[in-house]
């Protein structure tokens, strides 16, 4: 695995993205969706379907796990995740409007988002996102 250090802004975005999500739905921070959402909307449309995929994946990686249905809410809260993400062609106007509202909500957050941060979850939550070695 690419040490993040050496990963692409784009890329520590997507893993920002993903640990939002996962904190929002598993750990029930409700800023997550807002980081997530915020997320999302800086991709241009093109690279928004990387994030579409990252839900397919988590949906896909949860719902395998899910044999005995207990996470029927979480993994329905992805799927609605995924329509919101996925209802329109996002503006440059409407990303800065969500960054606008996660900094509000918290400020952390909306700081990471800016530079590109997921580490932001992992400080967190240090048991939830563990960074695996190569």
């Amino acid at each position: 695995m690419k040490d993040l250090n050496e990963s692409s802004f784009e890329e520590r975005l997507e893993l920002y993205f993903e640990w939002a999500v996962t904190a929002w739905l598993l750990l029930k921070d409700e800023a997550g969706l807002i980081a997530a959402l915020a997320a999302a909307k800086t991709f241009n449309s093109t690279d928004r379907q990387i994030i579409v995929t990252i839900l397919d994946n988590l949906h896909a990686e949860w719902s395998r796990q899910d044999s005995d249905n207990l996470f029927k809410e979480t993994i329905k809260s992805l799927e609605d995740l995924k329509d919101i993400i996925t209802a329109k062609d996002w503006t440059v106007e409407d990303g800065m409007a969500e960054r606008e509202r996660l900094k509000k909500v918290n400020p952390e957050y909306a700081e990471a988002l800016n530079n590109g941060d997921p580490h932001v979850f992992s400080r967190k939550y240090p048991n939830q996102f563990i960074i695996p070695l190569e």
